[in-house]
């Protein structure tokens, strides 16, 4: 293995459960429309999303633009176009607000969307929930009739709700949304649609998440962000962030309210992206050729 490679792994490894270095960019469910931004472990932002009303789900982070990209949660498939807006990191719409749309017409009978994946050029997305669970694959802007890349069968991993696209290994992960069990799984699958590795969403006090969503993947630390909702069960509210290696090691969790005393205590978050913003040991691996490896499908 390149010396470069293992040198950012033990890196990530040695810093994982003690930082949030790439900054967690989500949507919410629960009313209040902004795009939530946490890095190191603290709410850092938000900023309102457009068009008003409705509740974003699917969002990317696109960092060949600097751009977040999300769009209205929560249809099925055969629905009406869903609507959304690019912004830059500053919140600011770039071109006209609503002038993005994600049109799920041509998938009638699969489930729910509230979530969304991005590997640089394209967008994916999980229809899971309440109808046949596939993924989807679309356009950099939400754009096209969206191809099936493989359904998703049994009768707990059909329930997926959250998608991020793993950068290290170039496969698929999704994220169970099951009311029936103790805890969902978080489940990585190759281009052929086959589960080739799965974890349980489970902290580090035993207590399980069943409905787990806004998966998004670190690249910077090789570790995996959700939201888990333990039906009210958490302390601080509905929802919160936990964070997992890859091999389904519980890492932290992070609520608003510990960094922001006037954030929500009940939310819900529904869609979620990492966006990696270089450290200076991260920088200092660039010069070895770490990070460009790990970016070798670009």
């Amino acid at each position: 293995m390149n010396s470069s490679i293992i040198a950012l792994a033990v890196l990530a490894s040695a810093a994982a459960a003690h930082a949030q270095t790439g900054r967690y960019y989500v949507t919410d469910e629960s009313g209040f429309n902004q795009v939530w931004q946490f890095q190191g472990g603290a709410l850092v932002g938000t900023f309102p999303t457009n068009p008003a009303g409705g509740a974003d789900g699917p969002i990317i982070v696109d960092g060949n633009t600097n751009t977040v990209r999300s769009v209205k949660g929560g249809f099925i498939g055969g629905a009406a176009p869903s609507f959304g807006t690019e912004y830059n990191f500053a919140g600011v719409p770039v071109g006209a607000p609503g002038s993005l749309s994600l049109n799920p017409a041509a998938q009638v009978g699969y489930g729910r969307v509230i979530d969304a994946a991005f590997d640089g050029t394209n967008t994916y997305i999980v229809h899971g929930f309440s109808g046949t669970a596939g993924v989807f694959q679309y356009g950099a802007n939400f754009s096209g009739a969206g191809t099936l890349m493989f359904n998703i069968t049994g009768p707990n991993a059909s329930t997926a709700q959250g998608i991020t696209y793993d950068t290290l290994t170039q496969t698929i992960w999704t994220s169970d949304y099951d009311f029936g069990v103790a805890a969902g799984q978080v489940r990585q699958w190759n281009a052929a649609g086959q589960q080739i590795n799965s974890f349980l969403v489970v902290n580090n006090a035993g207590q399980g998440s069943e409905r787990n969503t806004a998966l998004a993947y670190d690249q910077s630390d090789d570790t995996f962000w959700m939201n888990a909702h333990v039906e009210n069960s958490l302390g601080f509210g509905i929802g919160e962030l936990w964070q997992f290696s890859r091999n389904g090691t519980f890492l932290q969790s992070i609520h608003a309210q510990q960094t922001n005393p006037n954030a929500p205590a009940n939310i819900l978050y529904w869609g979620g992206e990492i966006f990696l913003i270089p450290t200076p040991s991260a920088a200092a691996l660039l010069g070895l050729g770490g990070l460009v490896a790990l970016r070798r499908r670009r």
